[in-house]
């Protein structure tokens, strides 16, 4: 994830559960407040969202002939909506680093056919992905997933659940993480939900002013996405898992 130096505010604050985890670490609150007249990048009013039905990635190459055709053809059994949650691995028993066709089938069992597939195409970062990889963003309604590959060999490596891509009346809305969180809520409610966890606030050279999630001030990325503003009341627009070129490598067994 491209990151802007602007550091809008961090919170650390108290959290008990994420994934089952327990947390008893405090923290305290500094805050640094932008000028009025800042823009932030990815305001909906002037900026389209990559991967909505009716924009294209800007420099997009697609690769002919490799996905965004036809039908997807659905796997296994419908998913239980409440296994549905969003988390830093994955999104319920869908797992980053699965076979995409296997993922996209189950999804396609679960909700249907998407309402958005962009096929192949070289990617240049807009999506988490490394640039160059052959990627495909698959959507239905406001979730979208990644895949990184060729067709027939792709992984999935990423999800973005954001109201600002439309369809928000579709059942994927209704997803929600581990601990609770969904798109829509307010910035009072992602603090209060993942209390005793980091929450720093930054903005996003594409994105706009952003969360991110850590189990601590020093850990590694969990979740980030949009938010209209640190303001109590002000909306989580998006939950992003973490992009896929920045995900680290798993740690070893002893480590």
């Amino acid at each position: 994830m491209a990151v802007a130096s602007v550091l809008a505010a961090v919170s650390i604050i108290t959290f008990g559960v994420f994934g089952g985890a327990d947390s008893t670490a405090g923290g305290t609150t500094v805050a640094t407040t932008l000028p009025t007249d800042t823009t932030l990048p990815g305001d909906t009013s002037t900026t389209s969202i990559p991967g909505d039905g009716s924009t294209t990635v800007p420099g997009q190459t697609t690769i002919p002939g490799n996905g965004g055709t036809g039908t997807i053809t659905p796997v296994g059994d419908p998913i239980p909506l409440t296994e549905m949650q969003m988390k830093a691995a994955g999104i319920g028993p869908l797992e980053f680093g699965a076979e995409s066709n296997q993922v996209l089938g189950r999804l396609a069992s679960t909700y249907g056919q998407p309402t958005d597939d962009t096929g192949f195409f070289v990617g240049s970062g807009s999506w988490g992905e490394c640039p160059g990889e052959s990627v495909r963003v698959v959507g239905w309604g406001p979730l979208r997933i990644v895949s990184v590959g060729e067709e027939g060999s792709a992984d999935f490596v990423s999800y973005r659940l954001d109201l600002r891509y439309g369809g928000i009346t579709s059942p994927t809305t209704d997803i929600a993480t581990l601990s609770g969180l969904r798109v829509g809520d307010q910035v009072g409610d992602l603090e209060r939900i993942y209390e005793g966890f980091a929450i720093q606030y930054v903005v996003d050279e594409e994105v706009g002013l952003t969360f991110e999630l850590r189990e601590n001030s020093g850990g590694e990325l969990l979740l980030w996405g949009p938010v209209d503003s640190q303001a109590e009341d002000a909306l989580v627009r998006g939950i992003y898992s973490i992009d896929s070129c920045e995900t680290p490598e798993p740690p070893a067994p002893d480590a």
